[in-house]
């Protein structure tokens, strides 16, 4: 590419002569970034498109400039902008290298900022190479669970240090709408006002741009997200020319969130083949849409050729993709209870013997909980279902202690010398 045009590119992203716009601080992931940093290792940012990778890297940009750093010692770079014409390797990196310190810096080690690099092949050796020679602090994003190919990803190993990024959480969504910090006495006093903004953010979702959006706009904001994951991550990057297929299976699984399925269920409501069906969902789970939860067994086998349940990575998506029916908002419970798990980083699975429990928790080697989810327990015999199979799964796993997540209700039932206690998700997620 001609340099002056390259040049030209990054000067459009970068603000060596402009101001550093101000975002919304996500005060968690700043911190992970800062801590990071002092290591001097690789920084790696990964998730699904729109969830703020981007906007924290640019609030680092601002947090790197306040402690000194000249802007000219920062390069940004976005590999999504359509005019990096071309096949995007490692030579390109190399070019805007050399652009970079021909036209801007030439005299100091830099902050280089690699947004969305999963379009460029080969990336891994291009960094291992400038990490190797002390050339800049690296920090690189994308929109790919697979971001590191297992050839780099081995050879990187120990040099990077990788945070997963995800849409706001409802601690987030409140401060990012201009509600108080949800302190104790506030979750009693001003408990409706809480009660109304989960009740938004349980459909709404936790896309950062999307949450201020009024619903209708919302919807198709975030069902362009949606089709942009299909096409572009999906079907654009493995060069497949059955769009449909892959919507299909897509909705299928938004469809079935939280219940028991199977990939050969999948392939026979489609007609698809089992291979193709693997494959889409494969490439669904890289992108951050969808995440699978196994039934826990002893036998690892058995584990992955068993029943399986599907999970989306927010709420917005679940609500304004699937088909809707009334018995959704449970689901939808269902759905944030997961992500707010798998934020915390803990290995999930589900209980299933002669009755189920959504979530059983794998510390180390040990199960150490079991959480139900579901709307109320007012009827008596969802109060039935929900408790004995949580009890089984407290049993069968020797725990003492369970947890019931529900819309609103907050209880303690001892039976069967099991602890059960009840709790409202939404104050259940502002448990720091």
């Amino acid at each position: 590419m001609d340099k002056n045009k390259l040049f030209g590119i990054l000067n459009d992203w970068n603000y060596w002569d402009k101001p550093v716009p101000e975002f919304f601080q996500r005060d968690e992931y700043q911190q992970k970034i800062n801590t990071y940093l002092s290591t001097g290792e690789v920084i790696v940012l990964k998730g699904i498109r729109r969830s703020g990778k981007s906007t924290l890297m640019i609030n680092h940009i601002r947090h790197l400039i306040s402690t000194g750093v000249v802007k000219k010692e920062i390069l940004f770079v976005n590999f999504e902008d359509p005019r990096f014409d071309g096949e995007m390797n490692n030579e390109l990196l190399e070019q805007i290298f050399e652009v970079y310190k021909e036209f801007v810096n030439n005299e100091t080690k830099p902050h280089i900022f690699l947004d969305e690099v999963q379009h460029v092949a080969q990336w891994e050796k291009w960094v291992l190479t400038g990490y190797e020679l002390n050339r800049a602090q690296f920090y690189v994003t994308g929109s790919s669970s697979k971001l590191l190919s297992r050839e780099f990803g081995t050879a990187l190993s120990g040099r990077f240090l990788s945070i997963n990024v995800f849409p706001l959480n409802f601690w987030e969504y409140l401060l990012f709408k201009g509600q108080p910090a949800p302190e104790k006495i506030l979750l009693i006093t001003q408990k409706l006002v809480y009660k109304i903004a989960f009740n938004e953010y349980l459909k709404a979702g936790g896309f950062p741009k999307t949450c201020s959006l009024e619903e209708d706009v919302r919807r198709q904001e975030i069902i362009m997200y949606y089709e942009t994951i299909i096409l572009k991550d999906i079907v654009a990057r493995y060069n497949l020319k059955n769009y449909d297929s892959v919507k299909k299976v897509a909705h299928y699984l938004l469809s079935n969130i939280g219940k028991l399925f199977n990939l050969n269920k999948v392939r026979l409501s489609l007609n698809l083949s089992y291979d193709l069906a693997d494959k889409y969902f494969e490439y669904l789970k890289d992108t951050f849409l969808l995440f699978e939860v196994f039934q826990y067994l002893h036998s690892l086998n058995k584990q992955f050729t068993n029943l399986r349940k599907v999970y989306c990575i927010d709420n917005g998506i679940l609500t304004n993709t699937s088909f809707r029916i009334s018995e959704d908002y449970g689901r939808y419970l269902e759905n944030l209870v997961f992500i707010e798990l798998l934020r915390k980083e803990h290995e999930m699975y589900f209980h299933k013997g002669k009755k189920e429990c959504d979530f059983i928790i794998k510390d180390g080697l040990s199960i150490t909980q079991a959480i139900q989810v579901c709307r109320t327990l007012q009827d008596e015999e969802t109060k039935k279902r929900e408790m004995e199979g949580l009890i089984e799964a407290m049993k069968t796993y020797g725990l003492n202690e369970g947890m019931i997540l529900t819309e609103d209700e907050e209880d303690f039932i001892e039976v069967e010398n099991c602890k059960i206690y009840v709790k409202a998700v939404w104050k259940w997620l502002l448990e720091k």
